[in-house]
């Protein structure tokens, strides 16, 4: 007999691997480093393809008010409405989301901005961090 497999069990594996890789393009030292053979398959960039999907589903439920911003009430809005493992994937990717707001698109842009224009994105960090955080004030303040 074959156990059933919960698809939000399924999601939080995928949501922590997208957030390894996320991690990775995020942190400067790692980003572009050989790691060793678990390490790059754990951090792969390909395990934010199911994050493109993932994160329109928690930006979408941000602004409809089904989630937060903030991780710990996500998780507690989603563990009461479908169990502790989709309170796990929320969590999850709101991290991410939150990640991906405030911080690892000017990671990602300083990596593979040429040298001729390192100068250019040299502010691109706090620009991104204080656009992210107005961004998730504006969900927590009008969303609530």
């Amino acid at each position: 007999m074959m156990p059933n497999v919960d698809m939000w069990t399924i999601a939080a594996l995928l949501a922590v691997f997208a957030l390894l890789a996320t991690l990775r393009l995020s942190i400067p030292a790692l980003a572009g480093r050989k790691l060793g053979a678990v390490a790059n398959f754990l951090t792969n960039p390909a395990w934010l393809m199911p994050l493109i999907l993932g994160m329109y589903f928690a930006v979408g439920l941000m602004l409809s008010g089904e989630a937060s911003p903030w991780p710990p009430a996500t998780r507690a809005m989603f563990e009461n409405r479908w169990g502790v493992w989709a309170g796990i994937t929320g969590f999850i990717l709101v991290v991410i989301v939150d990640l991906w707001l405030i911080w690892t698109p000017s990671m990602v842009a300083r990596r593979f901005a040429g040298p001729e224009s390192q100068h250019a994105v040299k502010a691109l960090p706090l620009f991104n961090v204080l656009f992210g955080l107005a961004v998730i004030a504006l969900l927590l303040i009008f969303i609530g």
